[in-house]
Parts: structure tokens; sequence; C-alpha cells
């Protein structure tokens, strides 16, 4: 799908400078700790997932967990006072960042003009780089990083070397076994891995390439099992059986929140897609991207036809399954977004250039880059994270207030969340009060959960039968608290300390 000369030194310069700036700008903006801030409540289990060899929430992220794993040793070792959420916070910036650098080197390739090819190239990551879902993502302990380099790996490998098919490889297999959600932008990768192939069979060979990564990025779901067996406290599944495994990985849990939605709410969804890809760039680089994207329907159509292949299958699935979170989904749509919008500048450019003189080009490139200044000035104060305490401060109130063989239960994604992170992550709330136990009252429902309860604390009768059960159990024998106020007792049964509610009369 070539539609430029091969790559010269000055994309490469503008590719390492790009995403130079962008771990620069990362930095400077990154969470200095546990967040919850850009839906990052998963951090603390993440966190403590890698901490203790564990599987965190479906569908478990394997590759993930390798990484984290070893890029927390190896911080650890280099940085050994740091601060362990801050370790994987860098881990995103420096995914996020790469990733920056590489969207260069594919805008380099498929920008149809040639003056100041470079320039456009790096608007283009920078552009990626600033806009409000990477770097949200890029700031805090989140899968979202990594799976956008994996993304944009994809892209560069069926957009830049379609006919080295060994290149798909590695961004599919890693993909796969990161975030499920890069399966759906194969069919794109399929379509651009066979424009210019002749012959009946041209499906052929890129289908069977396709497959076979899948294949081996499948195999790298083995480290769940393994895991599993291990007995880590943060074990979603218990996936050391079939059953487990099969709840974890297709996402049994969560299934419910892609069907059932009123033509309504999908409606809402809708709107909510929109609303979100024009925050990115603002109703004007949205603009751009649609006279990006006229351009490659005039002049290059393979291209028009393999990013609206790229977009459409992920933005039906964000806007169908209904969560907290799914917006960030939309990465690869942003993304393409970014590339379009390039492309239009460019073309728009240069078509200013052919009537005005070629001082124009370099007018618009700069208002282009006094633009993604102002933006990122203006969106500073709600993105960046360099004062962000609240998580750590919560945990900080948490230890203060927890005594020594306490039973805590909890029931939000924040709370459990932070707690597992102190209790098995940094055990900032397991040194404060030996013997903790920490529950979540909503995974009692879950066979597995109950059977993994069990096997934590077999010389604790109880606590492996149902929340009601447990603290009929160890009232009075241990300290109960709640990290969310409980709706099942008396004002006068239990009294707010810190953050948290203790039981204090048990009827």
């Amino acid at each position: 799908m070539s539609v430029a000369p091969s790559l010269d030194r000055t994309i490469w310069g503008a590719s390492a400078c790009a995403g130079a700036m962008a771990l620069a700008f990362y930095l400077a903006s990154l969470a200095p700790g546990l967040t919850w801030a850009h839906q990052g409540a998963d951090g603390g289990e993440l966190l403590a997932a890698a901490v203790t060899n564990g599987v965190p929430h479906p569908p478990g992220y394997p590759l993930y967990m390798l990484a984290l794993q070893g890029w927390l040793s190896v911080v650890g070792l280099l940085a050994p006072a740091s601060d362990l959420a801050w370790r994987g916070n860098l881990f995103s910036a420096m995914c996020g960042s790469a990733s920056v650098a590489l969207t260069v080197i594919v805008a380099g390739h498929l920008l149809p003009v040639r003056s100041l090819r470079w320039l456009w190239a790096f608007l283009a990551g920078m552009a990626w780089a600033i806009s409000p879902l990477l770097w949200s993502q890029s700031i805090i302990t989140e899968v979202y990083s990594l799976h956008a380099l994996l993304v944009v790996g994809l892209g560069w490998a069926v957009l830049i070397k379609p006919r080295q098919l060994w290149c798909v490889v590695a961004p599919v297999a890693l993909g796969v076994a990161h975030h499920l959600t890069l399966i759906l932008l194969l069919p794109a990768a399929l379509y651009a891995l066979t424009v210019g192939r002749e012959g009946g069979r041209r499906w052929l060979r890129p289908s069977l390439a396709l497959i076979g990564a899948t294949t081996l990025g499948a195999l790298i779901y083995v480290r769940t099992p393994l895991a599993a067996s291990g007995l880590s406290p943060i074990n979603w599944g218990y996936a050391d059986n079939w059953e487990g495994f099969r709840w974890l990985v297709t996402g049994a849990a969560y299934q419910g929140y892609l069907a059932g939605s009123s033509l309504a709410a999908i409606a809402g969804r809708v709107t909510t897609w929109a609303y979100v890809v024009t925050e990115q760039f603002t109703p004007l680089g949205l603009a751009l991207g649609f006279v990006g994207l006229a351009t490659w329907d005039r002049s290059a159509p393979h291209l028009r036809n393999f990013s609206l292949l790229w977009i459409a299958p992920i933005s039906v699935y964000a806007i169908l399954y209904h969560t907290r979170d799914s917006e960030i989904y939309l990465l690869p749509v942003v993304w393409m977004l970014s590339i379009w919008m390039t492309v239009g500048l460019a073309t728009l450019a240069e078509w200013l250039a052919g009537r005005m003189g070629k001082v124009t080009m370099w007018l618009a490139s700069l208002t282009a880059i006094a633009l993604l200044l102002l933006a990122t000035t203006v969106r500073w104060e709600s993105i960046a994270l360099t004062d962000d305490e609240e998580a750590r401060r919560y945990l900080a109130q948490v230890a203060e207030v927890l005594e020594p063989n306490s039973i805590v239960i909890s029931l939000g994604d924040r709370e459990t969340f932070a707690l597992w992170y102190g209790a098995w992550g940094d055990r900032l709330l397991a040194e404060a009060a030996p013997g903790l136990i920490v529950v979540n009252e909503s995974l009692y429902q879950f066979d597995w959960y109950r059977r993994l309860q069990r096997d934590l604390y077999p010389n604790e009768p109880g606590v492996d039968v149902s929340i009601a059960h447990l603290i009929e159990t160890y009232a009075g024998r241990r300290p109960i608290y709640f990290a969310d106020a409980p709706i099942q007792f008396e004002p006068d049964q239990i009294e707010q300390i810190g953050p948290l509610w203790r039981l204090v009369d048990f009827r």
C-alpha cells in the first residue's frame, strides 16, 4: 500500500524527536503514585497482581502482566526507593511515547506531499501524543498505553511492510495476548495485506499469516493457568482449571454489558462516540481529518477503504459495549484520525502554496504547532496528574484506622483495587495491620472467589461462604470495617472512622 518513496533521515529524526518530546511531556504530567484518575482504578489491582504473580480481571492480560513484572523488577533495581505505582505509571509513559515515535514513521510514509514531509509527520505524532485519550492513559498504570503501541505497530506492519508478512506476526500475536479488541482490527489488516497482490489466492498467504499470529498470541495465555496455580490473592477466575480459564478469557462476567441496550441507550452511546472523537482534536481538527479522508478518496482509495475498515468495527463495539470506560477502546479510531488530520493539513497547505507561494507551507505548519501548544495548555489542568494524591491519601488514612487482624469488606472498584494494592502491592496496609483480610462483597457471587478465599485462609472458617456469614462468624472476634457505608445495618450499629465504617454492634 505504499504511496510515498522510502523514508529519509529527516523522518527518522522527526520520529526520534517526537518520541523524546512525548516522553518528556508524559513525565511532566505523570501521576506520582497510585491514582484513580482517568478511569485508572484498575492500576492498583494490576500492580498487586504483578507483585504477587497473580491474574487480574478478565481477560487476564498475560502479556501486560509479564511486561509489567519485568519492568517493575528492572526499575526496582535501578531506583529501589521509587514508588511502586510510579514505576507502573512510567511504563505507560514509555509505551505511549514509543507509539508517538512510530506514528511519525507511519505518517511520513502515507503523506501524499513531498514538501516538509518530515514536519507534517512530526505534527501527526505530536497530535496523537496530546490527544486526551492517549495522554490520559500514558500517565497512569493501565493496559491501554501498551495497547496503543501495539495498535500503531500493527498499522506500521500492514501499511509500510505489507509484502513482508513476517512483520505482521509480532504486533498481532502480542496484541491478541494483550487486549482482545485488537482482533477487531484484523479485517482492515487483511485488506491492507492483500492490496496489490494478484491472483485468485491473493488472500491465502495474508490470511494464514494473521491466523498463525493469532494462534501464537493465544499461546501466551498459558501464563494464566500457571499463575493461577500459584495461589495469588489476585486470582480472577481461579483459572487453574478449564472452566475458570474459559470464564476469565471470554469475559463472561462482562458479557451483559454488550447486549440488552435499548435503542435510546444506543443513540446516547452514538452521541458519546461523536463527542469523544471530536474532543480529541476539536471540530477544526475533525474537519481537517475529513479533508484528509477526502484526499485519500480521490488519490488513494485503498487507504480510504483501509481506514474505514479500521475504525468501523471498533467503533461499533465501543458503542454497544456499555461500560464506564468503553470510550478508551476508541484509541485506534483516534490514531487514525490523527493521520487523517495531518494528511488534510498537508494537502490544504500544499494547495495554498500553489496559489500563494511556498511561505504558506511554513505558515500552516507554524499555525498547527501553535494550535497544538494551545490545546496542550488548555487541557493541562484537567489531564495532568502531577499533584494527584487522592488514592494515596485514601490508603494512608485507611492505614491509620485499621487494627491488627481487621477484616475489610469492599464493594466498588476504586476502593477495592486500592485496598488490594495496599494489602499486596506496596503492602502499606499489611504492615499497618498484621493479619488483615480484605474481601470484595460483589465477588462472593462467584464459586471461584469463594474457593480462592478458602484456599487463602484455610484456618479461617466461614470466610468462603458469604459476606453475611463472614460478619456473623467474626463479629466481636475481629474488627470489621466496610469501605462503603453498609445499608444492612442501623446507623447506631456502625461508626465512620476516617474513610471506613466500623461495625460496632452486631445484633
